[in-house]
């Protein structure tokens, strides 16, 4: 069984970002709600979290929050790249920051640059 990556995304980006996760050779879990997405984290210990800053019901700092209780893995938090304040926000809780272009075109180098990171 592949090493998995959980995901909180919208319908729309979630999508597009499950086929990025499996090209690049992990397992898909997407989730609804943060609830949801630490039933999955718990459920499958993800390498990394994706968290999607764009939705508009998401507390960015309640979900980092409750995200690092149920985890040591990376967060990637992304949104548009016009959305500083969000990236901003996400990145003093922590998270590593992308913008939906980066996460869209370019996943992997995205992911390995975390990772490696986070070692």
């Amino acid at each position: 069984m592949p090493e998995s990556i959980a995901s909180l995304a919208s319908m729309f980006f979630g999508a597009k970002l499950k086929g990025a996760v499996e090209h690049a050779g992990y397992e898909y879990k997407g989730a609804i709600g943060v609830a949801g997405l630490c039933n999955a984290i718990d459920a499958s210990k993800p390498v990394a979290v994706l968290l999607d800053l764009s939705k508009e019901d998401i507390d960015i700092e309640d979900a980092v929050s409750t995200i690092t209780e149920h985890t040591e893995s990376p967060i990637i938090a992304y949104c548009g790249h016009v959305e500083t304040q969000k990236l901003q926000l996400a990145e003093s809780l922590g998270c590593y920051t992308a913008t939906n272009g980066a996460i869209s075109n370019s996943f992997e180098a995205v992911l390995a640059k975390v990772l490696s990171a986070h070692e």
